[in-house]
Formats: structure tokens, sequence, C-alpha cells
């Protein structure tokens, strides 16, 4: 069963540890301010945050997000999809967001604000604040319709340390200027060598002509015997006004070919020669527990849609990742080794523990 946070819409989730605790942050609005429509929940969006307990999921002070819109500042309007990652004795949350009154942006499928990115840090994971320069202007602006990409899509950054050359990497759900109503999806990422500064020569991981976005990204490497692999998990999402051409609430994933970690350059990955790969046929914005360690890693996403076609939302209880002999994710909805574990009513009991923080 679902978990979802009392007389609020939840969606967009993602993962952080503290202290050997596993916490949860998620987009949220309040039910009746948005008169019971959840298709009003973008512009109310702010950001909750709860974590695992022996019982399943307990929201963590429910009146006070953890993070919500500023007064005037380039996030004004909402806060959405973003990442945590621990560096130097601080939790950094890289969000997206759009600032109230900014003009409309045309593009041939779409006519919306553009979406922007900043940082907030925290000792603890409960007392949020913006950085300095996050309180003035956005830390990974939107490169805008002058550039390759569309000026819209600028979000969901997910966020990695990478162990070869040290830089922060955030992946970022954009999409590339063009005709493309059914195609042009693209991840892009930044670069930082300490979460404060970023590059603006914003390079590209992937793109494809099979959708035309691809939201809530997850990337991570994984070693099989004497090379490694790496994975993009992600959300497909299509322009507005055009047909959906796939079902709805689907996760995805793409893998790169074989290949040497210590020479990998991230704007020139080999991937795989074929279409984006099916994870889960009724859960979106899946993300997975510790992929790079643990044998069978943990997935969670959300049903989007009920049968009737209305929103659902929540966080799912946990499916489990098998890795098949050619390196391919498959889902079970119990464990591989522990079959008993995911039948049981408490989700807690057949998670992963850490105790381990990123670098």
């Amino acid at each position: 069963m679902a978990w979802h946070p009392f007389n609020k819409y939840c969606w967009d989730f993602w993962f952080a540890w503290h202290e050997g605790v596993l916490h949860v942050f998620y987009l949220q609005a309040d039910r009746l301010v948005c008169a019971y429509n959840a298709d009003r929940r973008h512009n109310e969006a702010s950001i909750g945050h709860a974590v695992m307990t022996p019982y399943g999921w307990q929201e963590l002070d429910p009146d006070r997000p953890a993070l919500s819109h500023s007064e005037d500042g380039w996030d004004s309007l909402a806060i959405w999809t973003g990442s945590i990652i621990a560096h130097d004795g601080l939790n950094y949350l890289v969000y997206s967001a759009r600032k109230r009154g900014d003009r409309l942006i045309e593009q041939p499928y779409e006519r919306r604000l553009p979406q922007n990115i900043g940082i907030a840090t925290s000792i603890d994971l409960q007392h949020w604040t913006r950085t300095p320069a996050s309180e003035t202007a956005p830390v990974i602006p939107n490169p805008g319709t002058d550039s390759k990409f569309d000026g819209i899509n600028w979000r969901d950054p997910y966020v990695i340390r990478d162990e070869v050359d040290g830089q922060f990497y955030a992946f970022i759900t954009t999409h590339l200027q063009g005709e493309g109503a059914n195609s042009n999806a693209a991840i892009a990422f930044a670069t930082s060598p300490d979460l404060t500064n970023w590059k603006s020569d914003y390079g590209i991981l992937w793109a494809t002509q099979e959708f035309y976005l691809a939201e809530v990204p997850q990337v991570f490497w994984r070693k099989f015997g004497d090379y490694w692999r790496l994975y993009l998990v992600f959300s497909p999402h299509w322009s507005p006004f055009f047909a959906q051409k796939t079902q709805v609430g689907v996760t995805f994933y793409v893998r790169s070919q074989p290949i040497d970690r210590t020479t990998a350059s991230y704007s020139a990955i080999p991937w795989e020669d074929e279409p984006a790969n099916l994870l889960s046929d009724g859960l979106f914005a899946g993300k997975i527990i510790d992929p790079e360690t643990a044998e069978h890693p943990a997935f969670f996403g959300f049903q989007k849609e009920d049968p009737g076609g209305h929103f659902v939302g929540g966080i799912s209880d946990p499916h489990w990742i098998t890795f098949d002999a050619g390196d391919r994710m498959f889902l079970s909805r119990t464990h591989p080794t522990f079959p008993y574990l995911a039948a049981t009513s408490n989700a807690a009991s057949s998670l992963p523990t850490s105790n381990s923080q990123p670098a």
C-alpha cells in the first residue's frame, strides 16, 4: 500500500542517508489549498520530509515544509524536484523552481515559465538555508532560448560526485531546440568542484528521439567483474499539447556499454544501441536506494493515475532490482533472497541499512 502524507498531494521524491537513518524528501501540496484539484499542485509545491521507522514512513513537522518558495526571489512561485548530496559536513539540496511573474516562453509545443536551479544546505537534514548565491539568483541558471536547449525545461537535478575526477555533476531534465513533439528529450549536466561554483558550459549526457522529456533522472555507476556500466533511470513525459504514445506513469532506464570508468567522459558515454528499457510499467519517478553497492537495491515510485485517470501519488512499497547476466535490470515485488520480507506489512524491515554518507 502506498504511503501518503495526511491531507496532501505527494509526488516526486528523493532519498538521503543521515546517521544510518533513511530520509525521503518529496514534493507536496495541501489538498485544500488546491481545492482538491490535483492539477493545481504544481503551483503550490513545497518540499516535505519523512524518515523510515520500524513502522514505515513518519512525516516530520507536517506544518513546516523542509523548503518552500521565497517571497520575491527567482524561486517565488513553487519549489520543484531536486536531490541531496553530503559533502564536508553539510547536506546540499539542489532543487528546481520557478519565479512568479516571469515571462512565459513560447516553444512549438509548450508555453510555460522557465525553470531554474538553486541550492540550500543543512547540517541535520531538518533545517535548511539557501546558500548566499541562491538567495539572489539561480546557481545553475536556465541557459535560455539562445542555447541548444528550449529555455523552459531545466529541472530535476540529480547530483553525484565522480570518484575519478572528484567533480560534482548535476544531471538535469531538459529538451533540445527543434520541432520535436515526440522527441528531443535530453539529460544535460553542469559541473562544479565544490557544489558552490558551477560552470556554465553545460554538456549533454544523453539525448533521444524516443521521448519529449526524460524526467526525474537518477544516474549511477555499477561494477560488473572488471568493467563498469553507467545507468540512467528516468520517467518519460510528453508535451501537454500532444497525444501520449506510451502508457502514463512508467519508469525506464538506459545503460552504457561495458566501460573503463577511469577513462569515461560524461559527454561521450558509449550507450548501448538499444531502445530505452522499461523498468516499471506502473510506477512513475522511480528512485533506487544504494544502486552502486546493494546486491538487490530497493526501488520506489508512485502511481501517477488510477484506472479512472485520477492522480494518485504517494510513495510505493519497495520493489527489488535484480541484474541479469547481461546487466539488465528487472523489478520484483518480493526480495530475491528473502521473499517473505516484501510480503510483510512492515516495509522498513525489508530495506537496506547504511551508516555511510556520500563524499
